[in-house]
């Protein structure tokens, strides 16, 4: 499912790129909840604070802990041997001392990433922790080279991403086939 951004957009989670966050929202759970250490979900999408914070979930463990994750879709995972981390939001109207913000890669408080990648029909797993010391390394060792991608999101808001290159990330991730999932979702007609 494939979306569009641009500074032509009104609002940039209205429409194709709402539809397909709530798609890898679906997948995503359905693969926590299919989890054989996971006694019970929380499903905080729906909690302002939470949302916010970038949290959608929080995983109640058959051992008695707890943990947050964040769940993301990226078409390009997968294809481009790049990992996007989101460094930076700009608000081009916002008053100036609200003019950025953190991007979800950094702010984040969760301790897992579930990262859905749409054309290989995989999720990407993580922990933020692990991501963030992949764009640390890269960052180091590539000073001068650090590919950054400028997004024109939406037509008020602008994204500083890093494109961690997939050797800094492959010790990281563990990746996931979810294609049972996706058909399980499209035959259900929850697929837009």
């Amino acid at each position: 499912m494939g979306v569009t951004t641009g500074a032509d957009k009104q609002r940039s989670y209205n429409g194709d790129y709402m539809a397909a966050g709530k798609y890898a929202e679906a997948i995503c759970l359905e693969f926590v909840k299919r989890s054989p250490s996971v006694l019970a979900i929380e499903d905080t999408r729906n909690l302002r604070v939470l949302r916010e914070a970038d949290v959608d979930c929080v995983m109640h463990l058959y051992d008695g802990r707890c943990h947050l994750a964040e769940f993301k879709s990226d078409a390009h995972l997968g294809v481009t041997g790049n990992v996007l981390f989101e460094v930076l939001r700009v608000n081009h109207t916002a008053p100036p001392e609200k003019s950025c913000v953190l991007g979800w890669s950094a702010r984040s408080p969760a301790k897992f990433l579930l990262y859905f990648a749409p054309e290989k029909r995989c999720i990407y797993l993580c922990t933020f922790d692990g991501l963030r010391g992949a764009f640390q390394r890269y960052t180091r060792d590539q000073r001068k080279r650090t590919r950054l991608d400028w997004v024109n999101t939406d037509s008020i808001k602008s994204t500083v991403n890093v494109l961690i290159p997939w050797g800094y990330c492959e010790e990281v991730f563990t990746v996931h086939d979810v294609s049972d999932i996706c058909e399980a979702l499209s035959t259900d007609g929850r697929r837009n």
